[in-house]
Order: structure tokens, then sequence, then C-alpha cells
């Protein structure tokens, strides 16, 4: 058994304790999406009665949204702290899924996703920062490794005891699931309290998307798709091989 146990213990990356708190409420939060990403065009059609082809509609203006809200989160996590930034589109995200039993058109479904697009668009960007700045920089691969297992099994859990409870022909039964949705994200709130804010870094509080947007043609090759920087390879993160442009 003890090299059972020996061999367990080498896969603990033994990461900051903030990251595993970060992680644990990654995992919680997770288990809210799995519980109602897989029924909302099911709730739309089958129980509010919307043509598919309009709650397909619905989907593609929450992803319009998300796009547009991505800049904005990315821009105020360096202005103002990712940690912020993240618990603001929680707090919009919780509002919006609130609200999603009281659709009864595609008009409300419109309304009700972007706001819903709104906060997802800004949750990637400010929880990625969150998670970079909290670990130091050799760590972050197996940081970002624990942030995706965490994500892909809440996510499994959450449409296995979604499946449990939705049936089309009790529609109370998806407010169960939005009210579930809801609770995680204010679980998640509760642990990123407990989270500390990195420090924002100050070479970017006076940065634009027009100085992003010319970088390219002054940017080291590493950046154009060729060769890895020695700093990579040598955490382990990249191979010294080098990359052709795919893109």
């Amino acid at each position: 058994m003890r090299p059972v146990a020996d061999y367990l213990r080498s896969l603990d990356p033994r990461l900051p304790r903030d990251v595993y708190v970060l992680e644990l409420g990654a995992l919680v939060n997770a288990f809210g999406n799995g519980v109602v990403l897989p029924f909302l065009l099911i709730y739309l059609h089958n129980v509010r009665g919307i043509p598919f082809g309009l709650a397909g509609t619905a989907a593609a203006v929450q992803s319009a949204a998300a796009l547009g809200s991505g800049f904005l989160g990315g821009t105020l996590s360096d202005r103002i702290g990712p940690k912020r930034v993240l618990l603001g589109s929680l707090a919009v995200m919780t509002v919006a899924f609130a609200l999603m039993p009281a659709i009864r058109t595609a008009g409300h479904a419109f309304a009700i996703y972007t706001l819903w697009g709104i906060g997802s668009g800004s949750f990637w960007p400010s929880q990625s920062a969150l998670l970079a700045g909290l670990t130091p920089a050799t760590q972050r691969a197996p940081a970002y490794a624990l942030q995706r297992l965490a994500m892909n099994v809440g996510v499994a859990l959450g449409g296995v005891v979604a499946g449990l409870i939705a049936s089309v022909g009790d529609p109370g039964s998806f407010t169960v699931l939005f009210a579930i949705d809801c609770v995680t994200f204010l679980g998640y709130m509760l642990v990123l309290a407990r989270v500390r804010a990195p420090a924002l870094h100050e070479g970017r509080l006076g940065g634009s998307w027009r100085a992003v947007l010319s970088a390219p043609a002054a940017m080291p090759p590493r950046w154009c798709g060729t060769a890895p920087i020695a700093e990579e390879a040598s955490a382990g993160m990249t191979s010294p091989t080098p990359r052709p442009i795919t893109a």
C-alpha cells in the first residue's frame, strides 16, 4: 500500500492554498452549470413553447453578448482587479438565472439571455486572470489542469443530478434547476471572499486595445507561432520543437 500512497502524494502539485480554494469554488460553479446548460433549449421549446429557431437564436444572442463582454471583462480585470470583475459577473449571472422562470416569449428569452451573456463573457477572462495572479509562473500549467478537471467533474455531476429532476411535464422542476444554479453562483462568491486579490500589474493599468492590435508587428517570434521561449520549455509548459503557424 505504501507505494500507492507515495504515488498519490506525488500527484499533488503543491499549489498555493488560495488556488485550491478558488478551484473548490470553480467545482461548485461548474456543478451549477451542469445542472442547467443541457436543458436550456428543452426549457425554451418544450416548456415555454418557443420555436427551436428562436430558441437557437436566443443562444446566439447570448454568445454575441458574451463575446463583447469578454473584451470589457479583460480590460476591467487589469484596471480594477480580476476578483472584483469575477464577483460582478457571478452577480449578473445570478440575476439572469433567477429570471429564467419568468420567460414566456422569445423576447423575454432574448433579454434574459443577453444579461446572462454579459455576465458569462466577463467570467472567463477574470477567472483565468485571477488564477494566474495567485499561482507562481512555474506552477501555472498544473493549476490550469486542475481548473479543467474541477470544471469537467462539476459539469458531469450536475448533468446527472439535473437529469433526475427535470421533467417537461412539470415546469416547476426547471425552476428548481435554475434555483440550484443560483445557489452555486452565490456559493462561488462566498468562496471568493476567502481568496486574496492579487496585486494589480502596474504596467497594464494604462494599456489599450489599440496597443494590443498594433503589437504583433513588434512581437518576438514566439508569439507568431514559431519557437517557444526558453522559460516555457524549462518549466515543462512546451516542447522545444518549433511550432508552425497554423492560424
